[in-house]
């Protein structure tokens, strides 16, 4: 008798594989012989599901952007909305989101030569700029921020400070530990809200003593 493969979860064990061998190595050392092997399969059933090399790739880096999202928009329908729950879901804290972070930062320098890379990357931070000021305007509106804010102004600075912070991380994760990261990030925010209105998430934050310079 003939066995059944779940064709979309065979894919998915291959990007999987795919995401860790590209963080691991860079894009460029990723071959689909690798992704075979480390999926314990052979190169012909690899190359069944994905037409060649870059499929496989853009297929990985659409599916970390894709898993991201679901997982902030999830975290804030469970916090009702609070901005914080949002962008923590992106900020690199465990293995799963420094992971996705690596596999970024590898499709970014591709990006500089890659109209097509590029044009993925340009709408992703569209998308997720989109939302942080969709979710600003929400709270806004709730007379949660303080008056004067230049909505657009922060979300651009609160997705610059996620993006810079990230590439430190990656970098120098010994001096980025997960109470510095929540550090920086609430402390800006905390520069939104109106005296009163701090989410109890950044409250705590701020009330900790500094981390260690």
């Amino acid at each position: 008798m003939p066995v059944f493969v779940d064709r979309e979860e065979r894919r998915r064990q291959v990007v999987a594989v795919a995401s860790r061998l590209i963080a691991e190595a860079g894009l460029d050392a990723v071959t689909v012989r690798d992704v075979a092997e480390a999926a314990e399969c052979s190169t012909a059933i690899v190359s069944h599901y994905f037409h060649n090399k870059r499929e496989l790739l853009f297929l990985t880096y659409n599916s970390s952007i894709d898993r991201a999202t679901e997982r902030c928009e999830a975290a804030l329908i469970a916090a009702d909305g609070d901005l914080k729950a949002y962008v923590a879901e992106l900020m690199p804290l465990d293995e799963e989101r420094v992971i996705e972070w690596k596999i970024w930062v590898a499709f970014w320098a591709r990006a500089v030569a890659d109209p097509e890379i590029a044009e993925i990357q340009r709408s992703c931070i569209l998308r997720t700029r989109g939302n942080i000021l969709r979710i600003m305007r929400e709270l806004d509106a709730k007379g949660a921020f303080a008056s004067g804010v230049d909505l657009a102004d922060e979300a651009r600075r609160i997705l610059t400070l996620l993006l810079g912070m990230a590439v430190q991380v990656l970098f120098d994760p010994a001096d980025w530990p997960a109470v510095r990261q929540h550090a920086l990030i609430d402390g800006e925010l905390a520069k939104l809200y109106r005296s009163g209105r701090l989410p109890a998430s950044i409250a705590r934050t701020q009330a900790e003593p500094a981390v260690a310079k």
